[in-house]
């Protein structure tokens, strides 16, 4: 039986005034994601979990930012770490919960340990 890997929970800024600078912030997350993978780790990538259901006008409803927050906020105590690529108000709030579940936190790639030759 393969031996499994780390699960890496990938976060920074998702929301912006526009929906360019949404898919620019989704964008830099997947690029995180693939350094997170290049580097011998599985990535979860909240970004893409959410983008096509979160809804700016859905305030209160299954849609809204805060009903999304919650999404991911329960995916981070089944990861085994975090990186935190960048501040934003949702990020912040899932590092400070890692954080107090005891999670390794990273704020840049290069801190992951290689993976890739072992």
């Amino acid at each position: 039986m393969a031996e499994q890997q780390d699960v890496i929970f990938v976060t920074g800024p998702y929301s912006a005034p526009t929906d360019e600078g949404i898919e620019r912030n989704i964008q830099r997350a997947i690029e995180m994601g693939q350094r997170v993978f290049q580097k011998g780790y599985f990535a979860l990538v909240p970004h893409l979990l959410v983008k096509d259901f979160y809804m700016p006008s859905d305030t209160s409803g299954p849609f809204s930012y805060e009903a999304l927050m919650q999404f991911t906020l329960a995916m981070v105590p089944k990861c085994d770490a975090l990186l935190l690529y960048d501040h934003s108000p949702g990020a912040d709030r899932e590092w400070r919960l890692a954080d107090s579940l005891g999670k390794p936190i990273y704020f840049d790639t290069s801190e992951l340990p290689d993976r890739t030759s072992q």
